[in-house]
């Protein structure tokens, strides 16, 4: 122990002195003082060509924590970056088994999305959100959660459209601030599918909420068209015969962004430059339409007559 000590002792003292006379030329203006860790921290954002504020510095760090990819791919949301990954479950792919399948817009992805969205919220209720969104559509209830959700939150949303916006993923991002496509994504409207197994009253019950649903689509769409497009001017009466008899002879309405955008449907088509996306406040106007729409109250004696008219029957 004895023997240890002085070996070790002479060298600490050494570096002590060495330690003392650099932060001693630090304060006297000399070049071989310790850098603080303020200073180095802008040095380094500058050597990598990122903006030198604090708030972009912060964001680095945070992106580079251990918790990053584990946020993007579990839990499909980013808290440094405001970014949501609308997508599907994770499914077994090298499998011909329905597991392997696209599950699209079922329940497990409308909790968490809107999860996602009430975590940044109380982060930040005013910075705006981004969502990619990579679905393929799926069920009415989920994705009518998703739309709500987007209307009750307090930021500024915009929803980019990776792959195409076709069905119900047509219809989700038309309550969000500001709405794009990324070709070569894109839109899609329909009136879906049904099935029922049950009951005759219960088929009775469901076919009346049938025509509820597709009611509140069609007045989803309208009012999307009234807004902006090259329907805006016209009535509400002729947008809506223009897409029934679009969906009447095409079944399944394709327009690729250009015509999205033409139509209004879209707000602008993305090429790459992410800086720019975001919506920056919400847009009033917009939800409160589209919050009208969810709580009219709809008679199904009214709804059953527009059918048979329709139908000719």
């Amino acid at each position: 122990m004895l023997a240890i000590f002085p070996l070790w002792s002479k060298p600490k003292k050494e570096f002590l002195k060495k330690y003392h006379e650099k932060a001693n030329m630090a304060k006297k203006g000399g070049r071989g003082g310790a850098v603080s860790r303020k200073t180095k921290g802008r040095q380094e954002v500058q050597s990598h060509g990122s903006l030198p504020t604090k708030a972009d510095t912060s964001m680095r760090k945070a992106l580079l924590g251990d918790f990053a990819f584990e946020d993007a791919h579990l839990y499909r949301a980013l808290r440094s970056t405001f970014t949501i990954y609308l997508g599907n479950e994770a499914t077994v792919i090298v499998s011909g088994e329905a597991e392997s399948f696209e599950p699209g817009v079922e329940h497990n992805m409308a909790d968490r999305f809107e999860l996602n969205l009430h975590i940044l919220s109380n982060i930040d209720p005013n910075r705006p959100i981004l969502v990619y969104m990579a679905s393929d559509g799926g069920y009415w209830e989920p994705g009518m959660q998703m739309f709500s959700a987007i209307l009750a939150c307090p930021n500024p949303i915009t929803v980019l459209a990776v792959r195409d916006a076709r069905s119900m993923t047509s219809i989700i991002p038309l309550a969000a601030d500001k709405f794009l496509l990324r070709p070569p994504a894109q839109y899609m409207f329909h009136h879906g599918t049904w099935g029922f197994s049950g009951l005759v009253q219960e088929g009775i019950t469901d076919f009346f909420e049938l025509l509820k649903t597709r009611e509140i689509m069609l007045r989803v769409y309208m009012s999307r068209l009234n807004e902006r497009g090259r329907f805006k001017e016209l009535e509400e009466k002729r947008v809506r015969e223009i897409l029934e008899r679009a969906i009447e002879k095409r079944v399944d309405v394709w327009l690729d962004p250009a015509e999205a955008r033409r139509w209004g449907f879209v707000d602008g088509i993305c090429n790459g430059n992410l800086n720019a996306v975001r919506a920056t406040k919400i847009n009033e106007k917009r939800r409160n339409a589209m919050r009208r729409i969810l709580q009219k109250k709809f008679k199904y004696e009214d709804l059953l007559k527009e059918e048979v008219e329709r139908l000719g029957i």
